[in-house]
C-alpha cells in the first residue's frame, strides 16, 4: 500500500533519517519499584495502557552474576515482577506510537497512514547512541580474545537507567553472560559471552560469530549536530532530538510472555539447560534486546548456585524462531525464560 502521510527527512547524501511511516519507540514513562522479597509482587502502573509495552531491568553495575534481572510480566495498569528479591528495579515503560500520551509544548508531531508519531519533549525517541560490529573467533589454539567481547563507551552514557543494547547474528550465534559496565550516571560499556553446544547450536567450537549490535538510550546529552535534518529541544533550550542522530525502531510487537517449551533441551553429567523457543520476525535485520532476555535469574538466595545462566539466539538460515536455553542445574523446576522483557528492533540507519 503507498504511503500518503507522514513526514521524512534525509541527509546531505541522501540517506533518509527520519521516517514517521515507520514505527519509532518512545519513552512514556520511567520509574523504579521495590520488591519486598515476595515470590511475585504486583505493582499498580496506570501508565501501563493496552498500547504500551515495558522493559525490566536491573540498576546494579558489576559481573554478569550480581547484575541479574528478574521475570516481569505486564497488562494494563499492572506489572507483576517474579523472583524480584529485595532489590529496586528500573521500569521504562515504551510505546510503539499506539498509546495517547501526555501533550507536550515543544517538539514534533506528524500522523502517518496508521498511527501518530510523537517526538517531543515527553515522549522522547529512543537513539541509537553507538553501534558497531565484532568477531566471536571461538576455541583456537593458542586462543585469541573473543569469548567474551563487547565494547567500551568512547563517551559514557549518563542516564540512571541502564542503557538498552541489541544483538544480531547474520549467520546465527548464540549468547548468554550479558551485562552493562559502570554504574547508574555512568555508564562506561557492556559485555557478552558467546554460547556454544555444537551439536545442538550447530556451531562449532572453532566457528567464528560475527555479531552486530547497537547501544540506544533516551540520553539527551549525546546529540549529534549537523548541516541538514530536523532538531528538536526542550522548553529549556537543551536538544533532545536530531535527524544526524539514528533512531531505534520497533519492528514487531514487544514480547515477555510467547516462548514454549521445546526444541532440543542440552544435558550432560551434572548439567540440564531446559530448551524454549518463540516465534521470531522472519527478518535477518531484525535485532534483539539483550538485558533482561541474557541476564542471570536468581533462583535461591544464599545457595551455593543461586543463579541460573539464560542463553539465546538464532540457528544459522532461520529467522523464524528464537532459541533460548535456561540453566536447571539441578534438574528441578527450570526457570523458563518467559518474563524476560525484549522486543524486536533495528536501527533507522543501516549498520
Amino acid at each position: 500500500m503507498t504511503v500518503l502521510y507522514g513526514h521524512r527527512t534525509r541527509d546531505a547524501s541522501g540517506v533518509v533519517t527520519l521516517d514517521t511511516t515507520i514505527s519509532t519507540i518512545r519513552s512514556l514513562k520511567t520509574l523504579r519499584v521495590t520488591c519486598n522479597g515476595s515470590f511475585e509482587q504486583n505493582f499498580p502502573i496506570p501508565e501501563i495502557t493496552s498500547g504500551a509495552f515495558v522493559v525490566v531491568d536491573t540498576i546494579k553495575y558489576g559481573s554478569a552474576t550480581s547484575t541479574w534481572s528478574p521475570q516481569a510480566w505486564y497488562s494494563p495498569g499492572n506489572l507483576m515482577i517474579r523472583r524480584g528479591g529485595t532489590e529496586s528495579w528500573q521500569v521504562s515503560i515504551l510505546s510503539n506510537q499506539t498509546a495517547e500520551t501526555v501533550t507536550a509544548q515543544y517538539g514534533l508531531r506528524s500522523k502517518n497512514d496508521l498511527v501518530r508519531t510523537q517526538i517531543d519533549s515527553v515522549n522522547r525517541a529512543l537513539n541509537v547512541l553507538y553501534k558497531g560490529s565484532f568477531t566471536f573467533y571461538g576455541f583456537q589454539n593458542p586462543t585469541p580474545p573473543g569469548w567474551i567481547n563487547g565494547f567500551d563507551f568512547p563517551y559514557p552514557i549518563t542516564t540512571y537507567e541502564r542503557p538498552f543494547v541489541f544483538l544480531n547474528t547474520p549467520d546465527g550465534g548464540f549468547f548468554q553472560g550479558f551485562y552493562v559496565l559502570g554504574s547508574p550516571g555512568n555508564w562506561t560499556g557492556w559485555r557478552v559471552a558467546r554460547f556454544d553446544y555444537p551439536s545442538v547450536t550447530g556451531i562449532e567450537w572453532k566457528e567464528q560469530v560475527v555479531v552486530n549490535w547497537y547501544v540506544a538510550s533516551y540520553s539527551p546529552g549525546l546529540i549529534s549536530q549537523g548541516a541538514y535534518g530536523e532538531r528538536v529541544r526542550d522548553y529549556s533550550g537543551v536538544d533532545i532530538f536530531s535527524t544526524t542522530n539514528d533512531i531505534c525502531l520497533m519492528n514487531s510487537q514487544p514480547f515477555s510472555n510467547d516462548f514454549t517449551v521445546r526444541g532440543p533441551s542440552i544435558s550432560g553429567t551434572g548439567f540440564y539447560y531446559a530448551s524454549s523457543q518463540m516465534t521470531w520476525t522472519g527478518n535477518v535485520a531484525d535485532y534483539v534486546l539483550a538485558n533482561a532476555l541474557l541476564s542471570y535469574v536468581l533462583v535461591e538466595a544464599g545457595a551455593s548456585s543461586p543463579y541460573r545462566f539464560n542463553a539465546a539466539g538464532w540457528y544459522k538460515g532461520n529467522r523464524s524462531l528464537l532459541q533460548a536455553w535456561t540453566d536447571n542445574s539441578n534438574g528441578i523446576s527450570p526457570v523458563y525464560p518467559n518474563g524476560r522483557t525484549l522486543f524486536a528492533s533495528r536501527p533507522m540507519k543501516p549498520i
